[in-house]
């Protein structure tokens, strides 16, 4: 086999400066990097609607968190909501209303009323 062949001239030479690497992993990153999404104002709405209910309910609630490198999912109720710094609390973690991408109640809480006979 001729060393010129395919990849045989780099094939001896397999050196990389830690510079090259960290460049490298940086745009591998920068890659992988996603932007905010930008919801409208209905779909901020039916957002703050479905959160308002599940506060005032008691209900389980399914948020998806934005993160730089991919959504969080986050179940539980909320057990505090704090207008002023526009966040809620949910599991001992504060979440920011601007980094909400979707909620969906997952399960209603029960009627207690009802459950008296």
């Amino acid at each position: 086999m001729k060393k010129l062949e395919g990849n045989g001239l780099w094939q001896s030479s397999r050196m990389m400066l830690f510079e090259h690497r960290d460049a490298i992993l940086s745009k591998q990153e920068q890659k992988q990097r996603q932007t905010r999404p930008i919801l409208d104002e209905q779909e901020t709405e039916r957002i703050a609607e479905k959160l308002s209910q599940a506060y005032h309910s008691g209900a389980t609630v399914q948020i998806q968190v934005y993160g730089e490198y991919g959504n969080q999912q986050v179940e539980g109720s909320i057990s505090r909501i704090d207008a002023q710094l526009q966040r809620l609390r949910i599991q001992h973690m504060w979440i920011t209303l601007a980094d909400i991408v979707e909620a969906a109640i997952v399960s209603p809480a029960e009627d207690i009323e009802g459950l008296v006979p």
